[in-house]
Order: C-alpha cells, then structure tokens, then sequence
C-alpha cells in the first residue's frame, strides 16, 4: 500500500503506541503445533507426491509406503511451507485484501522480507522490521473490506520458524498492541516458541456498523532480543472466524 494513502486514523493511532495500555486487556496465547521445515520434512512431501504419480501402479512396499505416508501427511498439505491447508477454512471467504508495515528489511542474500510475507500462509517466508537502533513501535497493518467474514481468532508465527538457529538468531516479538481502525483493543502476550500462537479475541471484528474497512494494526510493544541479529520477525499473522460454513 502507498504510505501516502494510509488513513488518518492510522497515522495518529501508530504514533502513540503506547496509549491506554494500562487500561487494556492482555490476551495469552493457546499454543499449537511446531513447524517441521527439515530437509526430512521436504524429502517426506516429495516422495509423498511420487508415490501419488507413479505410472503402472505401486509394488507392495510402495503401497504401504503410500498408506504411512497418507497418514502422516493428509490430502489438504501440499508442502510444509503451509500454514492453511486446501481443504475449506475460514479462507475460503474470508481474509485481508491489503497488507503493509511502517518498514521492511531490505533483502538479503535474495531473500524479501516485505509486508506481504507477514500474510503469504507459508511458514518459509516472514516479514522483518528494517529499523535501524530499537524496533518497538513498528507495525504491519491488514485491512479487510467491509464485507469480509467476521473474524474472532488471530494466529501468529513468532519470529523465523525456518530452523531453531534462525528463530534463536533473530528477534522474536513478545507482546503486541492489536488496533481497529486506531482504536487500541488488547495487548497480546506472545510467548517465546516456534509453535503456532492462537490469540481468541474479546469479541467479533469485521463487517462494522458503519461499513467502513476494517484495518487490524499490530504494533511492536516489546520484545525477545536475538543472539545475532537486532531486526525483529514475525513469520505470519493470520485469521480464523466465522460467516463462512
């Protein structure tokens, strides 16, 4: 989104952080599942799919191969990049038509950083802050139009799940200031792990009485140093609501 057409409720919101906090309810966490994004992992999906387009049939132990694997891996993972499956979710009718940050890590080594990243449902990607010096107030914004399913759940991949040495290496954000439409709504507590952090949210959001957009703001209210790198990541924020099913 061009920083020029950012709405002006934003702009005054985003500039004071820190407003209210005392006031605002602190919202913890149901922590899900660890991303697996191993070579092993890589290797399991790609024989997975060989096995599925094999010409002229399986032998026996190709068979039974197949079986573990179906088991192990189900019909609606394609990679396990994944962060939505392709089978009906929340998606299928909802999410945010516009993603943007207050800033971006310029690339490295080829690898984007940008805002899009923060909402690509691929855990092999992820939005970094580009600050120089302290990184507490930047934010990533996600704007819904108006008649977007409700959603009531925000999910959050914490810092970069690639591998334990890249999560451990960067900052990983420990709690976050959720606005709508700049108005402040709670703070969330994000734990210091890999695995998936489900936040329920105090009540529905979207599909306002007045039939404005809606932009959820995430802003940077402190954070879990890295070991090597002082920028901040947070591999993706997505949803879960209803209006769909």
């Amino acid at each position: 989104m061009n920083p020029w057409c950012i709405p002006a409720f934003l702009i005054v919101a985003l500039s004071s952080p820190v407003a209210a906090q005392d006031t605002l309810p602190r919202i913890h966490p149901k922590l899900g599942h660890i991303p697996d994004l191993s070579p092993a992992a890589f290797g399991r999906f790609a024989e997975f799919d060989s096995l599925l387009n094999t010409d002229g049939g399986l032998t026996v132990e190709g068979t039974q191969r197949l079986e573990v694997l179906y088991d192990e891996i189900g019909e609606v993972w394609e990679s396990p990049c994944d962060v939505v499956g392709l089978g009906c979710s929340w998606y299928c009718g909802g999410g945010p038509d516009t993603v943007w940050a207050s800033s971006q890590l310029p690339p490295q080594d080829g690898q984007l950083f940008d805002a899009g990243h923060a909402h690509d449902l691929s855990y092999c990607t992820a939005w970094a802050e580009g600050v120089e010096g302290p990184d507490i107030g930047e934010w990533l914004a996600y704007r819904f139009a108006p008649e977007s399913p409700r959603l009531h759940t925000v999910l959050i991949a914490n810092g970069q799940v690639t591998d334990t040495a890249s999560w451990r290496a960067h900052g990983r954000v420990q709690e976050l200031l959720l606005s709508e439409n700049g108005v402040p709504v709670a703070i969330l507590q994000l734990a210091d792990t890999m695995a998936d952090q489900a936040f329920a949210l105090p009540r529905m959001f979207g599909r306002r009485t007045d039939g404005a957009p809606m932009v959820l703001t995430f802003t940077i209210l402190s954070v879990h140093p890295g070991d090597r790198h002082a920028d901040t990541v947070i591999t993706e924020i997505w949803f879960d609501g209803t209006d769909v099913h």
